[in-house]
């Protein structure tokens, strides 16, 4: 742990590699993908800061919209598209996902009728 918090400490110290970045975002790919620790978007496709917007969740699972229950997943989705503009939407799974696992081991609950 004691790495990355001198990494964050030392983070601001380093204005020369993201100075444009302050300037704010325009990236042209939302990455929607699950939160594994071992899942890192920019590792995988070779982005520098800026180029992506992340959406990370359990088994890149998205619900379906509902606007009188709005999510966090909804919001993130809409921002990047009506006010990044993002031009490409990537869905990323991978294998051993924990989370999909463990929803393709649920069994829905069986209803039957009696007369």
């Amino acid at each position: 742990m004691q790495p990355l918090i001198d990494n964050a400490r030392t983070f601001g110290q380093r204005p020369e590699k993201f100075a444009g970045l302050a300037q704010g975002q325009a990236p042209e790919v939302l990455f929607i993908t699950c939160a594994d620790s071992r899942v890192v978007p920019a590792l995988i496709t070779g982005a520098r800061p800026g180029q992506l917007f992340e959406l990370r969740t359990a088994g890149n699972i998205v619900p379906p919209y509902a606007s009188e229950h709005p999510t966090g997943e909804a919001a993130t989705i809409e921002y990047a598209v009506e006010v990044l503009g993002v031009q490409h939407i990537v869905v990323c799974g991978h294998s051993h996902c924990g989370a999909s696992r463990a929803g393709a081991r649920r069994r829905p609950e069986r209803r039957t009728r009696r007369a």
